[in-house]
């Protein structure tokens, strides 16, 4: 990210210390608005949450949350959830699960993992307990995609704030952006690709507004070229989220069929397309398997808005979780072509191939149903007969 921020804080919380503050837990940490809690709650770390200071409209993207008691002190690296409101319980999340009391995601570590010496803090009654959110300025902001609804909101206006880069893709995206007097907004379909790309590489935040397409052209050449570069895709469902891989002109085939079979047919059907489809993480390999070098995004069902992103040579997640899967069309592959699915079978027929094979060979290769196939071959067998 740049260095010129105005102010590098962006949010002071005070809380206190509770006798029943535990901190055991291994993938949250709390900041709760209620000033009483039972020792069930392992991951609350402060009671009585009470926002002190907002500098700027909402937070967005990575942070340093900063635990004090008196002179002891943790920090925890994360990226802050625009979704978030002052006022509310806030939870620091490891996963990139976001629901509307997630104050961050992504975070390096839990309430588990408090020094020792903070928790005896925590836990006194009487002790003040001071929260400050700043930007991470060592860390890499990303690319974030952002599907702005009418009025744009506050949420928008949090991304806004913490991007180095703001493009819009519409007028109507223009629009929504306007009131960011102090922020340079450029046309995504004119800008710089090479500058974008360095901007990336640099660290800085670059966010692509759009109030039409659910996809970007220059969101998908980014990542293609970026690689790595953190990536969310904020205000889509999770099926549309993980098709802004590819660009807005390749056509994009949502996959009902969830059994591995009926996603595999598919994928073979639809080179040009982006093909997105659920599954069990631990199903994707003999997916992928089929696909050939395919570049690919997975977000878990549920409400990650920062896919994972990598190519189908690449190991793919296990367990039985649910995910989201998108494959990205195959470069060079073209478009697809309407076949003369009648004729096809007449001339392969006069060629004495069986109706068996053609009927197998269309429920196989083109997806075609048991009944469809064989009805129609039959019904033009009569008609040469």
């Amino acid at each position: 990210m740049t260095g010129d921020v105005m102010a590098d804080v962006l949010l002071r919380v005070k809380c206190r210390g509770h006798a029943d503050i535990r901190a055991t837990h291994g993938k949250t940490l709390e900041f709760a608005v209620d000033p009483e809690i039972t020792a069930r709650a392992t991951c609350v770390v402060g009671v009585a949450a009470e926002v002190v200071e907002l500098g700027a409209p909402g937070i967005a993207g990575p942070v340093r949350i900063t635990i004090g008691v008196g002179d002891r002190s943790a920090t925890v690296r994360a990226v802050a959830n625009s979704m978030w409101r002052p006022g509310t319980t806030a939870v620091v999340r490891r996963s990139s699960e976001r629901l509307a009391n997630t104050l961050a995601t992504d975070a390096d570590l839990a309430a588990s993992a408090l020094p020792r010496e903070l928790l005896d803090g925590l836990r006194d009654p009487e002790s003040e307990v001071d929260i400050t959110v700043e930007r991470d300025l060592d860390a890499a902001g990303g690319l974030v995609l952002f599907h702005a609804q009418e009025g744009g909101g506050s949420r928008l206006a949090a991304e806004i704030a913490s991007a180095d880069r703001v493009l819009v893709e519409d007028q109507q995206a223009r629009a929504l952006v306007a009131a960011a007097k102090d922020r340079i907004v450029a046309d995504a379909r004119k800008a710089d690709r090479g500058a974008l790309r360095a901007a990336l590489e640099r660290g800085e935040r670059v966010l692509v507004v759009s109030a039409v397409s659910a996809r970007s052209d220059v969101v998908a050449e980014l990542l293609a070229a970026t690689g790595d570069v953190p990536f969310e895709v904020l205000g889509l469902p999770a099926q549309l989220a993980v098709a802004a891989i590819a660009p807005s002109g390749a056509p994009a085939v949502l996959v009902d069929d969830t059994s591995r079979r009926g996603i595999v047919k598919a994928v073979r059907r639809q080179a040009n397309a982006a093909v997105v489809f659920r599954c069990a993480a631990d199903q994707l390999p003999g997916i992928v398997e089929e696909a050939g070098e395919r570049r690919v995004a997975l977000l878990p069902v549920g409400t990650s808005e920062r896919p994972r992103l990598g190519t189908t040579s690449e190991l793919p997640p296990g367990g039985s979780a649910e995910i989201f899967c998108c494959l990205a069309p195959v470069a060079g592959a073209g478009e697809d072509t309407d076949v003369d699915a009648p004729g096809l079978i007449r001339a392969l027929l006069d060629q004495g191939v069986s109706q068996k094979t053609i009927s197998r060979a269309l429920i196989d290769s083109a997806g075609w149903s048991r009944r469809q196939a064989y009805d129609l071959v039959l019904s033009l067998t009569d008609d040469g007969e």
